[in-house]
C-alpha cells in the first residue's frame, strides 16, 4: 500500500465506532421525561462533548438528565483503544559528535531537526482532530481542549513535539481527575518547563514567569495576590527543570533556593509543592477554576450563586473535578434560555461538531488543519499565555468568510487538484523515509453523501428532510416561517417531481445542508 493510502488507512474514523445505541421508539424519544426534554439532550451533548448524531441524543434523552450526565462524565468505563500519533521521542544531538562537524554541518542538522519536529507537529494536529471526532468519550477530549486553552504551551516556544504530546496525554489524563495532581504534573511537565522557561529558574537567577502565570492564570487570577508573592513562589520553583538528554523532569538540588519564603502569608522553607497547597487553601482558587469552566461550558459568566456553589463544591471534594461538572451539568442554569444555543463555537466546535453531525469521516485533514489555523484555532501554538479568548472574539471580517468556507467544504467536498498539503515536506529536508511517508499529504474530502441518512430515517417529504437536517445540525427549534424557507429552497432545487429518497435529490439536500450550516444559528451552541 502507498504512504497516502497506508496513512488514511489510519487516518479515518467514524463516529460508527461510537458505542451502540438501542432502538429508541420516536414518541419516546420525542416526549419530556420529568422535565428532561430531547432538546436538553442535544444541549447537553454540544457543551459536554461536540455533538452528534440523532440516535446518540435520543439515548441520553432515554436515560435522564441524572444518568446522561454520569454517563458522559463517568466516561472510562467506555471501551476506547485509540492510536497514538506519529511522533517520536526527542532525541538530542551528541554534544560530542555536534563539536567535531563543521559550523556548516550543525546548521545543517539543525535545520532537519526543526523541519522534523515542524512535520511532527503537524501529524500530532492530524491525531488530534481525528481523536476528537471519533472518540467514544467526548467530554474526556472536550476537556482536554479545555486544559489545553488554560494551560498553554506552543511549539513555536517549545519546538519539540514530543514534548507536546506528551502534556496533551497529561491533560487527558487528568481532564477530570484531581485539580491539585493535575497542578502539580504541569508545573513538572517538559513542555510547560520549557514554554515559561522554568527550566532557567535558578536560585542565584530566579526566573519569575512561571510563578506568575499560575497565580494569575492557572489558579486564582489577577487581583489575588501580590508582586512579592510572585517573586516568593519563584523561589520556591527554582530547581525544577529537564534533563535535557532524556526530556523528563529533573529536580536540581544544587540550583534549588532553601531558604526562608512567604507565599499568600504563609512563611516557611517552602517548595514548589508547598506554593501549589497554599494556593489551593484560598478560596479565590476554587471560585477562580469554577467560572472558568462555567464560562468554557455555557458560554456566559456564571451566576454567582452558581459560582459559590460549585466553588463550594469543588473545595468539599478536595479539588476532585468530577463532582464540579456534574453539579454544573445538573443544574437549572444550564439549561437557561440564556445559555442554550447562546455560545458561539470555537472553531474546533464548529469543525468536529459538523463531522460528529453528520457521521463524516474526515479526509482533508491538511485541509482541516490549515482551516483551524484561519479561523483562529491553531492547535498546539495558542496566541499566547492566556490561551484562546473566545465568545465574539471568534467572529470577524475574516475568520466568518472562513468558517463558512472551512463548514462548507465538509460538505461539499474539497477539490482534489487543490492539495491542502504537508507543502513543507517539499521544501525541507527530512531525513527521515518513514516520516516522510506518514506525512504525504492527505487526500481530498470527499462529497458528503446524504443519501443513507435519507433512507435510513425513511425520511419522504421534503418537510421532513428539512425537520431531520435541522435537529441533527442545530437541535432546537427555529421559527415556522425560516423553516418554511428551507423547505421551498429544497423544493425548488429538486428535479422536478423527483422523491427525495432518489439519488438524485442528493445534490438538492446538499445544497440545503449548506444552507443550514451557514444559518446564524449554526454558529452558535
Amino acid at each position: 500500500m502507498s504512504g497516502l493510502g497506508r496513512f488514511v488507512s489510519l487516518a479515518v474514523f467514524s463516529v460508527l465506532a461510537l458505542p451502540s445505541f438501542p432502538q429508541v421508539a420516536s414518541g419516546q424519544a420525542r416526549a419530556p421525561v420529568g422535565g428532561w426534554t430531547r432538546p436538553q439532550a442535544a444541549h447537553l451533548l454540544r457543551r459536554a462533548g461536540f455533538g452528534g448524531a440523532p440516535r446518540q441524543v435520543d439515548y441520553l434523552f432515554t436515560m435522564g438528565r441524572k444518568a446522561a450526565v454520569d454517563y458522559l462524565v463517568d466516561y472510562e468505563s467506555i471501551p476506547d483503544a485509540p492510536r497514538r500519533p506519529a511522533v517520536e521521542r526527542f532525541e538530542p544531538a551528541d554534544r560530542e559528535e555536534m563539536r567535531a562537524l563543521s559550523e556548516d554541518e550543525r546548521q545543517r542538522i539543525r535545520q532537519q531537526r526543526v523541519a522534523r519536529e515542524q512535520v511532527q507537529t503537524h501529524l500530532l494536529r492530524r491525531w488530534w482532530i481525528e481523536r476528537m471526532v471519533a472518540s467514544p468519550r467526548p467530554l474526556e477530549e472536550k476537556m482536554t481542549l479545555f486544559w489545553h486553552g488554560h494551560f498553554t504551551s506552543g511549539v513555536r516556544e517549545v519546538r519539540v513535539a514530543w514534548y507536546l504530546w506528551q502534556q496533551n496525554e497529561l491533560l487527558r489524563r487528568h481532564a477530570v481527575g484531581n485539580f491539585r495532581t493535575l497542578l502539580m504534573e504541569i508545573s513538572r511537565d517538559p513542555a510547560m518547563l520549557i514554554y515559561l522557561n522554568n527550566a532557567q529558574n535558578l536560585k542565584s537567577q530566579p526566573n519569575e514567569n512561571y510563578a506568575r502565570e499560575l497565580l494569575e492564570l492557572f489558579t486564582m487570577g489577577v487581583g489575588n495576590y501580590g508582586e512579592r508573592d510572585v517573586k516568593e513562589a519563584a523561589r520556591a520553583f527554582t530547581g525544577w527543570s529537564l534533563d535535557r538528554d532524556t526530556g523528563e523532569f529533573l529536580f536540581r538540588r544544587g540550583q534549588h533556593d532553601y531558604g526562608i519564603k512567604t507565599v499568600l502569608g504563609v512563611r516557611g522553607n517552602l517548595n514548589g509543592g508547598d506554593v501549589i497547597d497554599i494556593i489551593l487553601a484560598r478560596p479565590e482558587t476554587a471560585d477562580y477554576i469554577v467560572r472558568k469552566l462555567w464560562r468554557f461550558f455555557a458560554g456566559d459568566e456564571a451566576p454567582p450563586g452558581v459560582a459559590r456553589s460549585l466553588a463550594a463544591t469543588f473545595r468539599k471534594n478536595n479539588y476532585e473535578i468530577k463532582p464540579v461538572l456534574k453539579a454544573m451539568f445538573n443544574h437549572p442554569a444550564f439549561y437557561s434560555p440564556k445559555v442554550v444555543g447562546a455560545a458561539i463555537k470555537s472553531p474546533v466546535e464548529l469543525v468536529v461538531g459538523t463531522l460528529r453531525a453528520l457521521e463524516i469521516r474526515p479526509v482533508d485533514l491538511d485541509g482541516i488543519v490549515g482551516g483551524l489555523r484561519l479561523m483562529g484555532q491553531d492547535l498546539f501554538q495558542p496566541p499566547n499565555v492566556k490561551g484562546w479568548d473566545g465568545g465574539l472574539n471568534w467572529i470577524t471580517t475574516a475568520t466568518l468568510y472562513n468558517r463558512y468556507n472551512v463548514t462548507g467544504r465538509l460538505v461539499s467536498g474539497t477539490d482534489p487538484r487543490r492539495r491542502s498539503a504537508v507543502r513543507m515536506m517539499r521544501r525541507l529536508a527530512v531525513d527521515d523515509a518513514e516520516l516522510r511517508e506518514a506525512a504525504e499529504p492527505t487526500g481530498p474530502q470527499p462529497e458528503f453523501d446524504p443519501m443513507p441518512i435519507v433512507r435510513g430515517h425513511d425520511l419522504t417529504t421534503p418537510e421532513a428532510v428539512v425537520e431531520h437536517f435541522l435537529d441533527r445540525l442545530i437541535g432546537r427549534p427555529i421559527s415556522p416561517q425560516r423553516q418554511a424557507v428551507l423547505v421551498e429552497a429544497l423544493q425548488r432545487q429538486l428535479p422536478g417531481g423527483a422523491d427525495v429518497q432518489s439519488d438524485g435529490s442528493a445534490d438538492a439536500i446538499r445544497e440545503l445542508i449548506l444552507l443550514i450550516v451557514a444559518m446564524p444559528e449554526y454558529q452558535l451552541s
